[in-house]
Protein backbone atom coordinates (compact mmCIF):
# COMPACT_ATOMS: atom_id res chain seq x y z
CA UNK A 1 0.00 0.00 0.00
CA UNK A 2 1.19 3.61 -1.07
CA UNK A 3 2.24 5.48 2.55
CA UNK A 4 0.63 7.96 1.71
CA UNK A 5 -2.80 6.65 1.73
CA UNK A 6 -1.67 6.58 5.52
CA UNK A 7 -0.84 9.83 6.00
CA UNK A 8 -4.42 10.61 4.94
CA UNK A 9 -5.53 9.55 8.23
CA UNK A 10 -3.01 12.11 10.09
CA UNK A 11 -4.32 14.86 7.80
CA UNK A 12 -8.24 14.24 7.06
CA UNK A 13 -9.19 15.23 9.93
CA UNK A 14 -8.08 18.55 9.85
CA UNK A 15 -8.95 19.61 6.08
CA UNK A 16 -11.56 16.94 5.62
CA UNK A 17 -14.16 20.13 4.08
CA UNK A 18 -14.62 19.79 0.56
CA UNK A 19 -13.59 23.04 -1.03
CA UNK A 20 -16.84 23.99 -2.67
CA UNK A 21 -17.28 26.07 -5.51
CA UNK A 22 -20.53 27.72 -6.49
CA UNK A 23 -21.31 25.36 -9.54
CA UNK A 24 -24.22 22.93 -9.45
CA UNK A 25 -22.17 19.37 -9.12
CA UNK A 26 -24.64 16.82 -7.73
CA UNK A 27 -24.50 13.69 -10.37
CA UNK A 28 -25.48 10.96 -7.91
CA UNK A 29 -27.14 9.46 -10.53
CA UNK A 30 -30.08 6.81 -10.24
CA UNK A 31 -28.96 2.98 -10.56
CA UNK A 32 -31.10 0.24 -10.30
CA UNK A 33 -28.03 -2.56 -8.91
CA UNK A 34 -26.80 -1.03 -6.12
CA UNK A 35 -24.90 -2.79 -2.70
CA UNK A 36 -26.88 -0.13 -0.84
CA UNK A 37 -29.14 -1.46 1.45
CA UNK A 38 -32.83 0.07 1.24
CA UNK A 39 -34.63 0.01 4.52
CA UNK A 40 -34.01 -0.05 8.34
CA UNK A 41 -33.04 -3.32 9.45
CA UNK A 42 -30.74 -4.98 6.76
CA UNK A 43 -27.50 -5.33 8.84
CA UNK A 44 -25.52 -6.42 5.62
CA UNK A 45 -24.27 -2.98 5.16
CA UNK A 46 -22.73 -2.82 8.59
CA UNK A 47 -20.74 -6.15 7.67
CA UNK A 48 -19.62 -4.02 4.45
CA UNK A 49 -18.48 -1.46 6.43
CA UNK A 50 -16.25 -2.35 9.05
CA UNK A 51 -14.51 -4.61 6.21
CA UNK A 52 -13.72 -1.20 3.93
CA UNK A 53 -12.66 0.11 7.31
CA UNK A 54 -10.22 -2.06 8.32
CA UNK A 55 -12.56 -3.81 11.26
CA UNK A 56 -12.73 -7.74 12.33
CA UNK A 57 -15.93 -9.23 11.64
CA UNK A 58 -16.77 -12.66 11.98
CA UNK A 59 -18.84 -12.90 9.11
CA UNK A 60 -15.66 -11.57 7.13
CA UNK A 61 -13.70 -14.19 7.95
CA UNK A 62 -13.33 -15.69 4.63
CA UNK A 63 -12.28 -12.52 3.38
CA UNK A 64 -10.26 -11.69 5.96
CA UNK A 65 -7.21 -13.51 5.44
CA UNK A 66 -6.13 -11.64 2.28
CA UNK A 67 -2.55 -10.12 2.92
CA UNK A 68 -3.72 -6.97 1.55
CA UNK A 69 -6.61 -6.52 3.74
CA UNK A 70 -4.35 -7.39 6.74
CA UNK A 71 -2.10 -4.76 6.22
CA UNK A 72 -5.13 -2.29 5.65
CA UNK A 73 -6.12 -3.11 8.75
CA UNK A 74 -2.73 -3.50 10.59
CA UNK A 75 -2.20 0.64 9.42
CA UNK A 76 -5.68 1.47 10.18
CA UNK A 77 -5.47 0.56 13.73
CA UNK A 78 -2.35 1.98 14.55
CA UNK A 79 -2.72 5.03 12.37
CA UNK A 80 -6.51 5.46 14.28
CA UNK A 81 -4.68 4.34 17.68
CA UNK A 82 -2.10 7.53 17.36
CA UNK A 83 -4.73 10.19 16.39
CA UNK A 84 -7.08 9.03 19.06
CA UNK A 85 -4.12 9.83 21.37
CA UNK A 86 -2.22 12.65 20.74
CA UNK A 87 -5.57 14.44 19.16
CA UNK A 88 -8.90 13.59 20.04
CA UNK A 89 -8.28 12.75 23.50
CA UNK A 90 -7.49 16.33 23.37
CA UNK A 91 -10.20 17.48 21.41
CA UNK A 92 -12.89 15.34 23.93
CA UNK A 93 -11.75 17.19 27.12
CA UNK A 94 -11.36 20.28 25.32
CA UNK A 95 -15.04 20.07 23.99
CA UNK A 96 -16.26 18.52 27.49
CA UNK A 97 -15.40 22.40 29.07
CA UNK A 98 -15.68 24.83 26.27
CA UNK A 99 -18.73 23.14 24.39
CA UNK A 100 -20.70 21.90 27.73
CA UNK A 101 -23.28 23.75 28.06
CA UNK A 102 -23.88 24.16 23.71
CA UNK A 103 -23.82 20.15 24.01
CA UNK A 104 -26.74 20.37 26.84
CA UNK A 105 -29.22 21.99 24.79
CA UNK A 106 -28.62 20.87 21.29
CA UNK A 107 -30.31 18.36 19.42
CA UNK A 108 -28.66 18.43 16.28
CA UNK A 109 -25.27 19.37 14.24
CA UNK A 110 -25.64 21.13 11.14
CA UNK A 111 -22.41 20.92 9.21
CA UNK A 112 -22.28 22.64 5.32
CA UNK A 113 -19.05 21.59 3.26
CA UNK A 114 -18.54 18.69 5.50
CA UNK A 115 -17.53 16.21 2.92
CA UNK A 116 -17.35 13.24 4.78
CA UNK A 117 -15.85 14.22 8.18
CA UNK A 118 -17.66 12.59 11.00
CA UNK A 119 -15.30 11.96 12.94
CA UNK A 120 -14.48 15.48 13.76
CA UNK A 121 -18.26 16.33 14.42
CA UNK A 122 -18.70 13.67 16.73
CA UNK A 123 -16.00 14.27 19.28
CA UNK A 124 -16.94 18.07 19.54
CA UNK A 125 -20.18 17.05 19.80
CA UNK A 126 -20.45 13.45 20.76
CA UNK A 127 -24.13 13.10 22.04
CA UNK A 128 -26.19 14.86 19.35
CA UNK A 129 -29.49 13.02 18.52
CA UNK A 130 -28.29 13.89 14.89
CA UNK A 131 -26.11 14.91 12.51
CA UNK A 132 -26.69 16.80 9.04
CA UNK A 133 -23.67 16.85 6.20
CA UNK A 134 -23.51 18.57 3.25
CA UNK A 135 -21.12 18.22 0.35
CA UNK A 136 -21.07 18.19 -3.25
CA UNK A 137 -20.25 15.01 -3.76
CA UNK A 138 -22.31 11.91 -4.66
CA UNK A 139 -23.76 9.53 -1.91
CA UNK A 140 -22.33 6.55 -3.70
CA UNK A 141 -22.01 2.82 -2.72
CA UNK A 142 -19.26 0.43 -1.16
CA UNK A 143 -18.05 -2.41 -3.02
CA UNK A 144 -19.96 -6.00 -2.94
CA UNK A 145 -17.80 -8.76 -0.65
CA UNK A 146 -18.75 -11.50 -2.41
CA UNK A 147 -16.70 -12.83 -5.36
CA UNK A 148 -13.41 -10.87 -3.58
CA UNK A 149 -9.92 -12.39 -4.95
CA UNK A 150 -6.56 -10.59 -4.16
CA UNK A 151 -6.71 -9.34 -6.94
CA UNK A 152 -9.97 -7.34 -6.74
CA UNK A 153 -9.31 -6.39 -3.55
CA UNK A 154 -6.06 -4.96 -4.42
CA UNK A 155 -7.55 -2.90 -7.13
CA UNK A 156 -10.20 -1.36 -4.70
CA UNK A 157 -8.21 -0.29 -2.36
CA UNK A 158 -5.42 1.15 -4.71
CA UNK A 159 -9.05 3.17 -5.89
CA UNK A 160 -9.17 4.16 -2.78
CA UNK A 161 -4.95 5.44 -2.41
CA UNK A 162 -6.18 7.48 -5.28
CA UNK A 163 -9.20 9.00 -3.77
CA UNK A 164 -7.21 10.19 -1.43
CA UNK A 165 -4.63 11.99 -3.39
CA UNK A 166 -5.12 15.69 -2.65
CA UNK A 167 -5.90 14.91 1.25
CA UNK A 168 -2.24 13.29 0.63
CA UNK A 169 -0.37 15.49 -0.93
CA UNK A 170 -2.13 19.18 -0.41
CA UNK A 171 -3.73 18.83 3.05
CA UNK A 172 -8.01 19.08 1.98
CA UNK A 173 -9.81 17.84 -0.40
CA UNK A 174 -10.44 19.27 -3.70
CA UNK A 175 -13.75 19.56 -5.33
CA UNK A 176 -12.71 19.23 -8.99
CA UNK A 177 -10.43 16.52 -7.60
CA UNK A 178 -13.20 14.61 -5.32
CA UNK A 179 -15.45 14.83 -8.52
CA UNK A 180 -13.21 12.90 -10.84
CA UNK A 181 -12.35 10.33 -7.87
CA UNK A 182 -15.71 9.72 -6.40
CA UNK A 183 -17.37 9.33 -9.66
CA UNK A 184 -15.67 6.02 -10.40
CA UNK A 185 -17.24 2.39 -10.84
CA UNK A 186 -16.62 1.23 -7.78
CA UNK A 187 -16.15 4.23 -5.25
CA UNK A 188 -18.55 6.78 -6.78
CA UNK A 189 -19.14 9.16 -3.36
CA UNK A 190 -19.01 9.68 0.42
CA UNK A 191 -20.27 5.92 1.52
CA UNK A 192 -16.80 4.42 1.70
CA UNK A 193 -15.70 6.81 3.87
CA UNK A 194 -18.70 7.78 5.87
CA UNK A 195 -18.37 3.89 6.79
CA UNK A 196 -14.65 4.29 7.81
CA UNK A 197 -15.13 7.58 9.84
CA UNK A 198 -18.22 6.45 11.95
CA UNK A 199 -17.13 2.39 12.58
CA UNK A 200 -13.83 3.90 13.68
CA UNK A 201 -15.37 5.82 15.78
CA UNK A 202 -16.99 2.92 17.70
CA UNK A 203 -20.42 2.71 16.46
CA UNK A 204 -22.53 -0.01 15.14
CA UNK A 205 -24.21 0.82 11.56
CA UNK A 206 -28.05 -0.67 12.33
CA UNK A 207 -29.52 1.03 9.89
CA UNK A 208 -29.56 2.58 6.36
CA UNK A 209 -31.78 4.32 3.99
CA UNK A 210 -31.41 6.43 0.98
CA UNK A 211 -33.64 9.41 0.92
CA UNK A 212 -35.16 12.24 -0.96
CA UNK A 213 -36.43 15.48 0.33
CA UNK A 214 -40.45 16.28 -0.33
CA UNK A 215 -41.57 19.89 -1.29
CA UNK A 216 -42.70 20.16 2.97
CA UNK A 217 -38.94 19.21 3.68
CA UNK A 218 -39.54 15.40 5.33
CA UNK A 219 -36.53 12.66 4.37
CA UNK A 220 -38.62 10.30 2.29
CA UNK A 221 -36.89 6.76 1.63
CA UNK A 222 -37.06 5.48 -1.52
CA UNK A 223 -35.81 3.00 -3.75
CA UNK A 224 -33.18 3.24 -6.12
CA UNK A 225 -35.41 1.64 -9.19
CA UNK A 226 -37.98 4.44 -8.40
CA UNK A 227 -38.48 6.48 -11.90
CA UNK A 228 -40.11 9.78 -10.11
CA UNK A 229 -36.61 10.06 -8.16
CA UNK A 230 -34.02 12.18 -10.50
CA UNK A 231 -30.44 14.51 -10.02
CA UNK A 232 -33.56 17.27 -9.89
CA UNK A 233 -34.39 16.05 -6.12
CA UNK A 234 -32.42 16.97 -3.09
CA UNK A 235 -30.80 13.52 -2.27
CA UNK A 236 -29.13 11.88 0.12
CA UNK A 237 -28.91 9.00 2.96
CA UNK A 238 -29.67 8.44 6.28
CA UNK A 239 -27.61 6.52 8.48
CA UNK A 240 -28.63 4.57 12.09
CA UNK A 241 -25.87 4.44 14.41
CA UNK A 242 -25.62 2.41 17.58
CA UNK A 243 -23.34 3.01 20.50
CA UNK A 244 -23.59 2.23 23.98
CA UNK A 245 -27.21 1.25 23.25
CA UNK A 246 -28.15 4.72 22.14
CA UNK A 247 -29.13 5.55 18.59
CA UNK A 248 -28.22 8.11 16.75
CA UNK A 249 -29.01 10.01 13.29
CA UNK A 250 -26.53 10.47 10.35
CA UNK A 251 -27.63 12.48 6.94
CA UNK A 252 -25.45 13.16 4.34
CA UNK A 253 -26.92 15.22 1.47
CA UNK A 254 -25.27 15.58 -2.02
CA UNK A 255 -26.56 19.32 -2.42
CA UNK A 256 -24.75 22.90 -3.56
CA UNK A 257 -25.23 25.27 -1.60
CA UNK A 258 -25.14 28.32 -3.52
CA UNK A 259 -27.85 30.70 -4.00
CA UNK A 260 -28.92 29.64 -7.11
CA UNK A 261 -29.21 25.87 -6.18
CA UNK A 262 -30.45 27.01 -2.75
CA UNK A 263 -33.49 29.25 -3.85
CA UNK A 264 -34.62 26.64 -6.34
CA UNK A 265 -34.99 24.11 -3.67
CA UNK A 266 -36.83 25.30 -0.55
CA UNK A 267 -37.16 21.79 0.89
CA UNK A 268 -33.40 22.28 1.61
CA UNK A 269 -34.42 25.41 4.40
CA UNK A 270 -37.97 23.44 5.23
CA UNK A 271 -35.59 20.46 6.11
CA UNK A 272 -33.14 22.36 8.76
CA UNK A 273 -35.99 24.40 9.74
CA UNK A 274 -37.22 21.19 11.22
CA UNK A 275 -34.85 20.70 13.18
CA UNK A 276 -35.55 21.96 16.95
CA UNK A 277 -32.47 23.23 18.89
CA UNK A 278 -29.29 23.25 16.47
CA UNK A 279 -25.72 24.42 16.47
CA UNK A 280 -23.79 25.00 13.30
CA UNK A 281 -20.67 23.36 12.92
CA UNK A 282 -18.08 25.33 10.13
CA UNK A 283 -14.46 24.25 9.50
CA UNK A 284 -11.85 24.60 6.13
CA UNK A 285 -15.49 26.13 4.67
CA UNK A 286 -13.19 27.75 1.98
CA UNK A 287 -14.85 30.92 2.96
CA UNK A 288 -17.89 30.70 0.58
CA UNK A 289 -19.95 32.13 3.63
CA UNK A 290 -17.97 35.28 2.87
CA UNK A 291 -19.89 35.23 -0.52
CA UNK A 292 -22.94 36.79 -1.27
CA UNK A 293 -23.85 34.28 -3.52
CA UNK A 294 -23.97 31.98 -0.54
CA UNK A 295 -25.92 34.66 1.64
CA UNK A 296 -29.22 32.38 1.55
CA UNK A 297 -27.43 29.44 3.98
CA UNK A 298 -25.57 31.93 5.68
CA UNK A 299 -29.09 34.06 6.71
CA UNK A 300 -30.13 30.22 7.74
CA UNK A 301 -27.65 29.70 9.96
CA UNK A 302 -27.72 33.31 11.62
CA UNK A 303 -31.34 33.48 11.83
CA UNK A 304 -32.06 29.84 13.30
CA UNK A 305 -29.05 28.05 14.87
CA UNK A 306 -28.79 28.18 18.72
CA UNK A 307 -24.64 28.24 18.41
CA UNK A 308 -21.58 28.39 15.81
CA UNK A 309 -18.73 27.03 16.09
CA UNK A 310 -16.71 27.63 13.14
CA UNK A 311 -12.40 28.85 12.76
CA UNK A 312 -12.11 31.97 10.70
CA UNK A 313 -13.33 30.07 6.65
CA UNK A 314 -16.87 30.10 8.23
CA UNK A 315 -18.76 32.94 8.79
CA UNK A 316 -17.04 36.27 8.91
CA UNK A 317 -16.72 37.87 12.69
CA UNK A 318 -18.83 40.80 11.86
CA UNK A 319 -22.52 39.29 11.42
CA UNK A 320 -21.98 38.64 14.78
CA UNK A 321 -23.09 41.69 16.45
CA UNK A 322 -22.90 41.87 20.34
CA UNK A 323 -27.14 42.63 20.75
CA UNK A 324 -27.63 38.95 19.40
CA UNK A 325 -24.85 36.70 20.19
CA UNK A 326 -21.89 36.11 23.08
CA UNK A 327 -18.62 35.39 21.10
CA UNK A 328 -15.77 33.71 22.30
CA UNK A 329 -12.47 33.83 20.73
CA UNK A 330 -10.08 30.61 21.02
CA UNK A 331 -6.63 30.16 19.60
CA UNK A 332 -4.88 32.64 17.63
CA UNK A 333 -5.86 34.92 14.28
CA UNK A 334 -2.84 36.12 11.88
CA UNK A 335 -4.57 36.22 8.47
CA UNK A 336 -5.83 33.08 6.24
CA UNK A 337 -3.92 30.68 4.10
CA UNK A 338 -3.03 32.45 0.78
CA UNK A 339 -5.28 30.85 -1.25
CA UNK A 340 -7.89 32.65 0.77
CA UNK A 341 -6.04 36.26 0.93
CA UNK A 342 -8.66 38.02 -0.58
CA UNK A 343 -11.13 36.94 2.27
CA UNK A 344 -8.56 38.02 5.27
CA UNK A 345 -10.79 40.07 8.23
CA UNK A 346 -9.32 43.15 9.94
CA UNK A 347 -11.95 43.55 12.48
CA UNK A 348 -11.02 39.73 13.87
CA UNK A 349 -7.31 40.30 13.41
CA UNK A 350 -8.19 43.63 15.79
CA UNK A 351 -10.20 41.28 18.63
CA UNK A 352 -7.14 38.59 18.70
CA UNK A 353 -4.79 41.00 19.33
CA UNK A 354 -6.58 41.43 22.73
CA UNK A 355 -5.05 38.30 24.16
CA UNK A 356 -7.31 39.25 27.55
CA UNK A 357 -9.73 38.04 25.58
CA UNK A 358 -8.71 35.12 23.70
CA UNK A 359 -8.85 31.63 25.38
CA UNK A 360 -6.09 28.81 24.64
CA UNK A 361 -6.82 26.20 21.55
CA UNK A 362 -5.04 23.30 22.92
CA UNK A 363 -5.10 21.47 19.11
CA UNK A 364 -5.09 22.30 15.25
CA UNK A 365 -7.59 22.70 13.38
CA UNK A 366 -8.96 24.56 9.87
CA UNK A 367 -6.21 24.86 7.17
CA UNK A 368 -3.77 26.24 9.52
CA UNK A 369 -3.78 23.11 11.20
CA UNK A 370 -0.74 22.65 13.52
CA UNK A 371 -1.09 23.11 17.24
CA UNK A 372 -0.60 26.98 17.97
CA UNK A 373 -2.09 28.52 15.08
CA UNK A 374 -5.57 27.81 14.76
CA UNK A 375 -8.25 29.43 15.99
CA UNK A 376 -11.96 28.85 16.50
CA UNK A 377 -14.85 31.09 17.51
CA UNK A 378 -17.46 29.98 19.09
CA UNK A 379 -20.81 32.55 19.14
CA UNK A 380 -24.05 31.88 21.10
CA UNK A 381 -27.49 33.52 20.66
CA UNK A 382 -28.63 35.41 23.70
Amino acid sequence: MNKGFYFFLLTTFYFLSCNQNHSVANNDAVKKNSTLANSIGDGSFNRIARYWSGLHDSANAGIEKFKEWKKFSTDLDSSFSKLDRKKFTVVDKWATVELKSVNEKINTVFYPFSGPDFYYANNLFPNARRYIMVGLEPVGDAKKLEHLNDTTLNAYLKRIENSLYSITNFGFFRTIAMKENFNKENLNGMLPLLYLFTTRRGYELVGLQRIVLTNDGVAKPYQLNDSTVTIKNVRGVKIILQKNNQQQELYYFSFDLSNGNYKAHPEFEKFILSQKDFCTYLKAASCLLHKSFFSGVRNLILNNTTAVLQDDSGIPIQFFIKEKWNTTLYGMYTGTIDLFKGDEQPDLMALYKDSSKVKPLPFGTGYKYFKGTSNLQLAVKK
